[in-house]
Formats: C-alpha cells, sequence, structure tokens
C-alpha cells in the first residue's frame, strides 16, 4: 500500500506540472497514446506517454476555463487547498464536460481528507473518462482505506488494464485479495451508481 501511495502522489506530481494548454485535440490523439501506452517498454518512453495523457486531460481550449485550470493548479502546489476546491467547483460549473477540473477536486478532496467528496467527483470523472487510470487508482486507494476490498480490487484492475505500467498495482491487489477481497460481479462494482445517479 505504501509503494502505491507512493505511485499515486507521483501521478498527482505528473498533474501538477501537466500546464502545457494547446488548442482541443481530437480523442483520436487519446487513442494513440493510449495505444503506444500499452506496447511500450522503455521506461522513458512510458514516461512520456504517460505525461502526453495527463496533458491531454488538462488541456483546456477556452481561456476563461484555461485560467480556472491554472489557478487551481497554483493553489494545489501552494497548499491552498479550500481556495483550489472553489476554483474548480467555479471550472466544473461553467464547463463541467472537463474530467479533468472533476479530477482536480477530487485529487483536492483526498489531500483534505474528504473521502466522500472524493469518491463522488471520482465517480463524475470516469463517467467523462473511462480510461482515466489516475481517478481509478485513487478510486482503489479510498475503496482500501474504507475496507471496502472487492470494491478497491475492481478499481486498480481498471486502473492496470487502462495502464498496465502503475507501479506497485499488481502486489496491492494480491494484497487485497489475501484479505479476502473480491472483485465484485454486480452491476456496480466500482460504487458510482448511487454517487452520480442524482446527476444523470
Amino acid at each position: 500500500m505504501r509503494v502505491l501511495r507512493a505511485c499515486f502522489l507521483g501521478l498527482i506530481g505528473m498533474m501538477l506540472l501537466a500546464n502545457a494548454f494547446a488548442q482541443n485535440r481530437s480523442d483520436a490523439v487519446l487513442d494513440t497514446l493510449f495505444e503506444k501506452l500499452h506496447t511500450a517498454t522503455d521506461p522513458m518512453a512510458i514516461q512520456t506517454l504517460e505525461q502526453a495523457i495527463w496533458e491531454e486531460w488538462t488541456m483546456v481550449p477556452d481561456l476563461g476555463q484555461r485560467q480556472l485550470m491554472v489557478r487551481g493548479i497554483m493553489e494545489m502546489q501552494q497548499q491552498e487547498l479550500a481556495s483550489a476546491v472553489a476554483t474548480f467547483t467555479q471550472l466544473i460549473g461553467v464547463a463541467p464536460q472537463l474530467s479533468e477540473a472533476w479530477n482536480k477536486r477530487a485529487t483536492v478532496h483526498w489531500m483534505m481528507g474528504n473521502f466522500p467528496a472524493s469518491l463522488a467527483d471520482i465517480c463524475e470523472t470516469i463517467k467523462r473518462e473511462p480510461r482515466h487510470f489516475g481517478a481509478y487508482s485513487g478510486l482503489g486507494m479510498i475503496r482500501a482505506e474504507m475496507g471496502e476490498h472487492g470494491r478497491a480490487i475492481a478499481a486498480f484492475e481498471l486502473a492496470r488494464k487502462h495502464n498496465p505500467h502503475i507501479g506497485g498495482i499488481e502486489s496491492e491487489i494480491e494484497r487485497l485479495k489475501a484479505l479476502g477481497g473480491d472483485a465484485s460481479s454486480s452491476s456496480d462494482p466500482l460504487g458510482c451508481q448511487a454517487q452520480t445517479a442524482q446527476r444523470d
């Protein structure tokens, strides 16, 4: 769990460094990046691809929205967490389709120890970007800390599916299975339907 937490914190670091914004790109760019990520073996290539995916998720073409994203990221970096929540809430209000706005706010809630709010925002993130391995990793960590081992395994397995290079995830899945966890075969293995039903 300690190794996976360190890797998740590393993912947060990558998010915070993803400040290179550009014009909107098609889903084909992300499709290509994910295809390459699945077949990559060189550590530097893997890191470059992961960073490129984070940048694609973070790009905001609209100037006003871009300013909010940048401000929120800066507030996260400066540990101004309440302000960051307010900024990302404002961004979500004007651009609810942006998966990374939800994910950034989920991360801030996690940093503040507000697991219920973080879970709700993670579920909104993966509704909009079903390949978001960072969101799945965060979801798995929270579910594991809450003792919901089956849901944690389901989340980690999805993170691994979309990014097979996440360090420590294999051992964490095995650890949770050893504790009696089993990925749920229900229609809601992540526990997200109840979190998002009111917003559908």
